[in-house]
């Protein structure tokens, strides 16, 4: 699942989208969910089901539904994640958060600009920073950009 994750942040970095990001956020936070084999018991069933049933519709609608509709879907995946988290909140920030964080994060790692990050994400640059300064993001990331892929990352940006 995490391997499913760094793929789409990938693509997610190199052709910014709403719809991307949110994949890439929602397949980090999925992986956090199955990390967790006290969310796979009975109790966190109905929010699970929730879950798979939203994931389901999302595959189902991805090639044919306009941003908006693929958006609420997104959304409506967020409400199941919360049902999960009320039932077992021992994560000290939600996991869609978390997952906004980790992207932006390793967004900047990656030789994106904090302020770039911090917009494309609509986070804080300070949660940036201490998020990034709190993990060891910049010593595991093995791919580095180099200056003329950053270029054409930042002109890809700027022109749309």
């Amino acid at each position: 699942m995490r391997k499913l994750n760094d793929e789409v942040l990938k693509a997610t970095a190199g052709d910014f989208n709403n719809v991307t990001f949110k994949l890439a956020i929602f397949s980090y936070v999925m992986s956090k969910i199955v990390s967790k084999p006290r969310l796979l018991t009975p109790e966190f069933e109905p929010a699970l089901r929730g879950i798979e049933n939203t994931m389901e519709k999302l595959v189902d609608r991805m090639e044919a539904a306009d941003e908006v509709e693929l958006l609420s879907i997104f959304k409506e995946m967020e409400k199941y994640v919360g049902r999960l988290e009320e039932k077992d909140p021992r994560f000290v920030t939600d996991l869609v958060t978390k997952g906004r964080l980790k992207m932006a994060a390793t967004f900047y790692a990656q030789g994106m600009s904090l302020g770039v990050a911090a917009e494309m994400t609509g986070l804080d640059k300070q949660e940036i920073m201490d998020y990034a300064g709190e993990t060891m993001m910049f010593d595991r990331l093995k791919e580095e950009r180099s200056i003329t892929e950053r270029m054409k990352i930042a002109r890809k940006l700027l022109t749309g």
